[in-house]
């Protein structure tokens, strides 16, 4: 089965890191997630580097990243949740990847944040609401731009890292 480059999307928590390094090791790839790749070469959390330079500045050296990773061959890449907002993101994701959305509910999402210490401390607010709202604002806004990326969406909700892989590995490979 040759699957080129795959990129997992989606929302916080949704699973793209773990149900990714599970993925890159079962296809024998390099696996690479774009927050810890950007975390390490700015020297802090991106909650710091987002306090300092700003969401702007972020984004730009998360397009960066996309651009450089798209080159690559074999890679299976966790995206940042927020990657889809810039459309030249899109397009990059959509040429050089198999893009798969990671779907999960509002519920999902805020349970497993509450429940994740690198939620509570090192990922920074996306808006200042309340955290339910900011969630279920965000997913409004961000739906229709994963959609537009994903050839494929898995829902996440119910299945543990293990069964979302090989869901997604089926649905690739139904494709082919």
């Amino acid at each position: 089965m040759s699957l080129g480059n795959i990129a997992l999307i989606g929302f916080r928590t949704t699973g793209k890191t773990r149900v990714g390094r599970i993925l890159a090791r079962k296809l024998a790839r390099t696996f690479v997630d774009m927050d810890d790749f950007l975390t390490q070469s700015f020297g802090t959390t991106i909650d710091c580097w987002v306090r300092r330079h700003g969401w702007k500045s972020f984004r730009e050296q998360e397009s960066e990243l996309l651009s450089r990773l798209a080159e690559m061959d074999g890679v299976v890449v966790a995206t940042g949740g927020g990657v889809v907002l810039n459309r030249d993101n899109r397009e990059i994701l959509k040429r050089a990847f198999q893009v798969v959305w990671l779907k999960a509910s509002a519920d999902t999402i805020e349970s497993r944040m509450l429940a994740d210490p690198v939620s509570v401390t090192q990922r920074p607010p996306l808006s200042s609401l309340p955290l339910r709202e900011e969630i279920e604002t965000l997913l409004r806004e961000r739906t229709p731009l994963y959609a537009a990326a994903a050839r494929i969406s898995v829902d996440t909700d119910l299945l543990c890292e293990e069964g979302v892989v090989e869901r997604i590995l089926d649905l690739v490979e139904r494709e082919q």
